[in-house]
C-alpha cells in the first residue's frame, strides 16, 4: 500500500477548491494514466473556506485549536462563560458532544442567548461543519457566530480571554475525477479525498483502497468506472445545512452507474457494508451488511432508491474522526477493504420491489426506484432541538406509527413534516407525494 495514501496524508485539510487539490487532481491522473482508460472531470462550484489559524489568549497563557468550518474571521473578547450560564456579550464554553453534528445546536442556542462566540472543549479538538439551520435542508445556512474546538479548556472558565479566528473563504470551482474503462453503463467504485487534517482514515485510505479495487478491475478487463470525489466535507457556496456529500450530488444527479460502492473511513476496525436493504441478500456472503448511513457520498443514490452501499470502519474510528489522532491506519485492514469493493462491485442488484398501495401511496407509473424512495427514505428526528437524529427508515410506517413521540421530523434534504404535533405527519407526507 503506499502511493496514493502517502500522498493524501501529505497534505492536511485537503479541501475543495484549494491549489493544493488541484496539485493532488493532477498527480492522481499522471498516476492512473493508462492506454486503457478514460478521465473525466466533473465541475463543481465550492466554497473554498481555510483556517489561517486559530487562538485563544487566557491572560499570558495561549491555546491553539481549530476554527469550526465556516465560521468566518474573528476577534473577539470577553468572559469564558459555561454555556448554562451568562454567556450575554461572553464567550460560551461547551463540551464537544458525543454527536459531533449536534454542536451546531449548541452554537444555534448560544447566538440565541446572546453569546459571542463558542470555543468547544473536550480530550482534544475536533472539527465539524456548524450551519444555521436545524436540521439538514438545502437552504442556505451559515453559521450565527464562529465558533472553535480546543483541547481542555475548563481551567479558564471565569477568566477573560480573546478568541482569535482567522480563516478566508472564496466562491470558486472544485472537480471530481471519474476514470473508466467502457462507454457502457457500468457499476462504479468511489470515495472522497477531501479530507481535514491528516486524514488518514477519512479518507485517504479510502482513496487507496478505491484506486487499488478499479486497478486490478480494470487491469482484468471488468467494464468498470472510478469516481474520485471532491466536497464531501463540503460545502455549496451558500452553505446549506445539509452540508455533506456536495461534490458526488453535482455528478451523480446527471451520471447514473449501475451500482456505487463507496469507500469511506476505513483502515481501523471492522468494515461493515452499510447497503440498500433490496441488496442485503447479495450481499451478506461477504460480511456485516447493515441499513444505509447518511453520512457518506452514496446518501443521494440511497435517497433516490438506487443501488447503492459504503464500505466504512465508521463506527470503529469514530474516537479519532475529524481530529488530529486521524494519523494512522492498518495496512492490511486497508488491502482487505479494497478486495472486499471488488467483490461488492460484480453484484448484479436487481430492481427493488415495493408495493405502495399497501402504504396509500398507490402510484402505478411510478418506476421502482421512485416506488422504493417513496417508501424507504431519511428522516431527521428531533425530540428537542438540541438534538437530531438522521435514520433510514420505512416512511410511511414510521410516521403513523412512532411520528408522535418526537416533536419535529424532517426529510432528510427536503421539508419539515410536522412540528409539535407529530401525529399527523403521514397525510403531510402523503400529500407532499401528490398521492
Amino acid at each position: 500500500m503506499a502511493e496514493v495514501y502517502a500522498k493524501c496524508t501529505s497534505y492536511r485539510d485537503l479541501v475543495a477548491g484549494s491549489p493544493a487539490e488541484r496539485e493532488f487532481l493532477q498527480w492522481l491522473m499522471a498516476f492512473l494514466d493508462s492506454p486503457s482508460l478514460w478521465f473525466h472531470l466533473s465541475p463543481v462550484e465550492v466554497l473554498h473556506w481555510e483556517d489561517l489559524g486559530t487562538r485563544l489568549v487566557v491572560g499570558g497563557e495561549e491555546e491553539v485549536g481549530l476554527a469550526m468550518p465556516y465560521s468566518r474571521p474573528t476577534s473577539v473578547e470577553g468572559r469564558l462563560a459555561p454555556l448554562d450560564g451568562d454567556v450575554e456579550g461572553n464567550i460560551a464554553v461547551a463540551d464537544l458532544p458525543a454527536d459531533l453534528d449536534d454542536a451546531k445546536y449548541i452554537v444555534l442556542e448560544a447566538a440565541r442567548r446572546g453569546a459571542s462566540a463558542v470555543v468547544f472543549t473536550g480530550e482534544r479538538p475536533r472539527r465539524i461543519v456548524v450551519t444555521g439551520e436545524p436540521g439538514f435542508k438545502s437552504d442556505a445556512a451559515p453559521p450565527p457566530i464562529p465558533a472553535a474546538s480546543f483541547g481542555d479548556l475548563k481551567r479558564h472558565l471565569g477568566r477573560r480571554a480573546r478568541l482569535e479566528v482567522a480563516t478566508r473563504s472564496r466562491v470558486t470551482y472544485s472537480y471530481s475525477l471519474i476514470a473508466f474503462n467502457s462507454f457502457e453503463n457500468t457499476p462504479m467504485i468511489s470515495a472522497h479525498w477531501d479530507h481535514w487534517l491528516v486524514g488518514a482514515t477519512d479518507n485517504c485510505a479510502g482513496v487507496e483502497a478505491a484506486v487499488l479495487a478499479f486497478v486490478e478491475l480494470a487491469a482484468g478487463e471488468f467494464p468498470i468506472a472510478l469516481g474520485l470525489f471532491t466536497a464531501e466535507e463540503g460545502v455549496a457556496p451558500h452553505v446549506p445545512s445539509f452540508y455533506w456529500a456536495w461534490g458526488s450530488f453535482n455528478y451523480l444527479r446527471r451520471w447514473r452507474p449501475t451500482l456505487l460502492v463507496n469507500v469511506d473511513v476505513v483502515g481501523v476496525g471492522t468494515p461493515r457494508i452499510y447497503a440498500m436493504p433490496y441488496l442485503h441478500e447479495e450481499l451478506k456472503s461477504l460480511g456485516p451488511v447493515e441499513w444505509p448511513v447518511a453520512y457518506f457520498d452514496s446518501v443521494h443514490y440511497e435517497r433516490w432508491g438506487l443501488p447503492a452501499l459504503t464500505i466504512s470502519s465508521l463506527r470503529d474510528a469514530w474516537d479519532r474522526y475529524h481530529s488530529p489522532a486521524d494519523s494512522h491506519v492498518d495496512v492490511e485492514n486497508v488491502l482487505y477493504v479494497a478486495e472486499l469493493a471488488k467483490r461488492a462491485v460484480k453484484v448484479k442488484p436487481r430492481a427493488p420491489q415495493v408495493g405502495l398501495e399497501e402504504y396509500g401511496l398507490a402510484n402505478p407509473e411510478a418506476d421502482p426506484y421512485a416506488a422504493w424512495s417513496a417508501v424507504y427514505n431519511y428522516l431527521v428526528l428531533f425530540r428537542d432541538l438540541r438534538h437530531s437524529e438522521i435514520v433510514y427508515a420505512n416512511v410511511p410506517r414510521f410516521l403513523r406509527g412512532e411520528a408522535g413521540s418526537y416533536s419535529r421530523i424532517d426529510l432528510l434534504g427536503g421539508p419539515t413534516l410536522c412540528v409539535g404535533d407529530c401525529a399527523g405527519a403521514f397525510e403531510t407526507y402523503r400529500a407532499l407525494l401528490g398521492l
